[in-house]
């Protein structure tokens, strides 16, 4: 008697893919840069396509395109262009201040520290790659940008702070006897950034060396120090 066939055995049936998860499809390329390398990029390309343009308005594409980043990466740091802006004229005034603090220091007496910070102050208009940072960061595109305001007033007040200790300093000893910190330390900036070039409505005249030498007379004889040292 032959034996009933057996019936096939079934296969189990093959697992479906999972769909990616909305994690997975969200994850992209991985990040080349870190974040603070991805900033200062950032930073760095802004400021070569604002000067490459003449400091006029700037496309974030065209800033991302200097830096080789991603708008993904623009906006994990920036909402706009003129935060990201803002942001550079801060960490510029804030590595110039550190600068100007570490000269000021330095000095050995109020007069030497006032030379010092007026030295260091011409040196954002003459020196090469300082006045080229400036020109850009003092530009009327810059300037058109949300904030900009409260980033000037916070650079200029850590700029006027040496100066105000130094002539608090130079009235105690003093070598300044006629000077009124508060009063003078704007005034004095002023002059200062005018002779540097610095304002836009003004023209500078003459080299560093001639527009500091006037500028320190200027200041001396207005603290009452316009004598030389040992007279």
């Amino acid at each position: 008697m032959t034996a009933a066939p057996r019936p096939a055995a079934s296969r189990p049936a093959s697992p479906t893919p999972a769909a990616p998860s909305a994690t997975s499809a969200r994850a992209g390329r991985p990040r080349r840069f870190d974040p603070d390398e991805e900033r200062e990029r950032l930073f760095e390309a802004a400021l070569v396509v604002m000067q490459r343009n003449d400091s006029h308005d700037v496309a974030v594409a065209d800033i991302l395109a200097e830096a080789d980043l991603s708008t993904r990466s623009f906006y994990r740091h920036f909402a706009s262009k003129d935060e990201l802006l803002c942001a550079m004229y801060r960490r510029e005034a804030d590595a110039a201040a550190a600068r100007l603090v570490a000269r000021v220091d330095a000095a050995g007496t109020p007069r030497q520290a006032l030379e010092a910070w007026i030295d260091e102050i011409m040196s954002f208009g003459h020196h090469r790659k300082k006045a080229a940072r400036a020109a850009v960061l003092g530009s009327p595109g810059a300037m058109r940008a949300e904030g900009y305001a409260e980033e000037m007033r916070h650079a200029i007040a850590l700029l006027l702070a040496p100066l105000r200790e130094i002539l608090v300093a130079g009235r105690a000893d003093g070598s300044f006897p006629r000077a009124d910190p508060a009063a003078d330390a704007r005034l004095m900036q002023s002059v200062v950034w005018t002779a540097a070039g610095l304002d836009q409505k003004q023209v500078a005249h003459g080299s560093r060396a001639e527009a500091t030498r006037a500028v320190l007379s200027f200041c001396l004889r207005a603290v009452g120090a316009d004598r030389d040292d040992g007279e």
